[in-house]
């Protein structure tokens, strides 16, 4: 899509009533934006020193991500999605970590919208601020959607969920410069953020009363409606502290399932969600032991059943997971294989 069309369609989105909220903000935070701008050349190229400048005037966690939030959608340009995945040097969207990471991105000063997610939550954590990046679907006017395209941050400031969408903000930034827009994506409420993101799992909603993806699809109104009138009986926060309770590898199941739930359909995120519990398999160091074997096993089928959902696909990202999943098969398969003699497992 045309850049400066999807710079229109962001602006759209912003509605007439929240331009005072907006520069309310540009008041509030004035005196971090202004901190940001100072920010000396000298600190930018380390990440470390970056944060520790960043946070310095901040007297509470909102200080702190507004921060995060101004330098990043100032500095961090974005650059299509089709051009990284041609990009020999960065392979965004092949599952490795090499332009989505937060040290990379700030070394190129370009990443889609995972890197600038990333980054920001790199932000966070460093500052003891809980905070996710959330891959998802965004507004289609109705059509179908069979994958989540975006990515974007909800954070816990100050004891309370908001939502971020560092690449949206970019946008509207470099194209029309006023800074205010680009704050409808800063800080944003879940209950006003679910009219354009939707996450692929419903707890990251921070709705008691989730909207599905056939309601998201019907649009605003919709939107609006359901969330006036449907049951509030969805206990986020229980769902929350459940996950986290998970490692990394169930996780990614645990994720697996909810996108199969919500939407059949969605074959890539689905595939995707296995090829990466595969991979943190894949990167387990230590001695290999019967537990650890199954897990071997568990992450070969589940690799084979990500190359099939690849497989249905002609477009050129799954083509290019597929080649990427069959060539970590191939690994797990050897290990497997020098592996068998210790262990005897029967499927």
């Amino acid at each position: 899509m045309n850049r400066k069309l999807i710079v229109i369609l962001l602006l759209s989105f912003i509605p007439l009533a929240s331009i005072n909220a907006q520069e309310s903000q540009n008041i509030k935070f004035g005196h971090i934006d202004r901190h940001v701008r100072k920010t000396p050349d000298s600190v930018t190229n380390n990440i470390i020193n970056l944060h520790n400048y960043l946070i310095e005037p901040s007297t509470n966690q909102a200080e702190a991500v507004r921060a995060f939030y101004f330098w990043i959608i100032k500095n961090i340009n974005y650059k299509n999605q089709i051009e990284l995945l041609y990009d020999p040097q960065v392979l965004f969207y092949i599952g490795s970590n090499n332009c989505s990471s937060p040290v990379c991105v700030l070394k190129r000063r370009i990443a889609v919208c995972e890197g600038f997610s990333r980054l920001f939550q790199y932000f966070c954590d460093q500052s003891g601020i809980e905070c996710y990046s959330i891959s998802g679907y965004i507004t289609k006017n109705g059509a179908l959607q069979d994958r989540a395209t975006h990515a974007w941050n909800v954070a816990k400031v100050d004891g309370v969920w908001f939502c971020f969408d560092l690449s949206w903000a970019n946008a509207i930034l470099e194209h029309t410069g006023i800074k205010s827009q680009a704050n409808e994506f800063f800080m944003a409420l879940p209950e006003e953020f679910i009219n354009t993101h939707l996450p692929l799992i419903p707890m990251w909603q921070f709705l008691t009363n989730p909207v599905s993806l056939e309601v998201f699809n019907a649009g605003e109104e919709a939107i609006i409606k359901h969330l006036d009138e449907a049951p509030k009986h969805f206990h986020f926060n229980d769902s929350i502290a459940e996950y986290k309770q998970l490692s990394s590898a169930k996780q990614r199941l645990k994720t697996a399932d909810e996108i199969f739930r919500v939407n059949p359909a969605n074959k890539f995120n689905l595939a995707m969600e296995y090829y990466r519990y595969a991979r943190i398999i894949l990167n387990y160091e230590g001695d290999i032991d019967a537990l650890q074997y199954y897990h071997f096993l568990k992450a070969k089928k589940k690799l084979t059943k990500a190359i099939e959902l690849f497989s249905t696909s002609t477009d050129i990202s799954s083509k290019i997971m597929r080649l990427q999943s069959l060539d970590n098969l191939r690994i797990i398969e050897r290990i497997i294989d020098q592996e068998s003699e210790n262990f005897i497992f029967l499927d």
